[in-house]
């Protein structure tokens, strides 16, 4: 299968290098020409000189900032390939997408959970919505990428993904609450971490405690991105009526006042040197 990646940022190079290793052919197309530099004589990396070059593979992939580079990027679509959307957007912006799309069948919404390791290893979590049909004619594509789950229309999966970060932001915050409470109490780290996996503490989060509890951060979703997607889910949930998830605001508010402190740089999980500040 011949695949376009649109964006080779940390995921999107990830990413196309999984495929590269599972024999897929890859184009790729960014912006930064540097990013061409990870796939110097990889024989099946091919870059574009244009996004309309990646329009002549059987599916792209985009990988970028904003759904405002999205926009741009679909303007030239041929209505050919299959588009795979990794771009993390709020509901109002997939409609906008999705209106600019003549055939909507060739596009498929995909929510990305995990991080730049994951894409690189070919163990990410997919959320899929949009045709199913279209979904099963390239699901060795996403096989090759990791775990994927078809969730139903292109808005539910959009709103699956912004779930999850609401679940796990909001954990997040509560561990760096918690970092505080363990190092006050001088139980050695390792130590609670073994026990909080016991039993209901256990989370996919509790990797990030050890970080929080010595303040030693490795770079992996900032708190600013962070930020940014939980501002688009509780956005997207007012387009569905809703308008009170106060510990979704809650945390929102905290994240907000932990970037003013300029926390958050390498990952999300310095939030907890703001309530080590506030507790000081």
């Amino acid at each position: 299968m011949n695949v376009g990646v649109l964006g080779l940022g940390r995921m999107g190079s990830g990413m196309a290098y999984t495929l590269l290793k599972k024999n897929f052919n890859v184009t790729g197309y960014d912006v930064n020409k540097m990013a061409y530099g990870r796939f110097n004589g990889i024989k099946n990396f091919k870059p574009a000189d244009s996004i309309d070059d990646l329009y002549n593979n059987d599916a792209v992939i985009f990988s970028l900032p904003t759904g405002l580079e999205v926009k741009q990027a679909l303007s030239s679509y041929n209505n050919k390939s299959i588009i795979i959307d990794t771009t993390t957007l709020d509901i109002r912006e997939l409609h906008e997408n999705l209106a600019i799309i003549n055939n909507s069948k060739n596009y498929l919404t995909c929510r990305l959970e995990r991080g730049p390791k994951e894409a690189n290893e070919g163990d990410l979590a997919m959320f899929v919505g949009g045709d199913m049909e279209t979904y099963n004619k390239i699901n060795n594509l996403f096989d090759a990428l990791g775990t994927h789950v078809f969730i139903g229309t292109h808005e539910q999966a959009t709103m699956m993904k912004l779930i999850s970060n609401m679940i796990g932001t909001a954990i997040v915050d509560l561990l760096g609450q918690v970092s505080v409470v363990i190092e006050r109490a001088g139980i050695d780290k390792d130590t609670a971490i073994r026990a909080l996996s016991l039993g209901g503490a256990n989370t996919v989060e509790l990797f990030r405690l050890p970080w929080q509890i010595s303040s030693k951060y490795e770079p992996s979703f900032s708190l600013e991105l962070a930020q940014h997607v939980i501002e688009m889910a509780i956005n997207s949930s007012r387009e569905l009526g809703i308008e009170e998830i106060p510990m979704v605001q809650l945390n929102n508010t905290m994240m907000k006042l932990g970037l003013k402190m300029n926390l958050g740089s390498k990952d999300v999980s310095e939030i907890a040197e703001l309530y080590k500040k506030l507790n000081k």
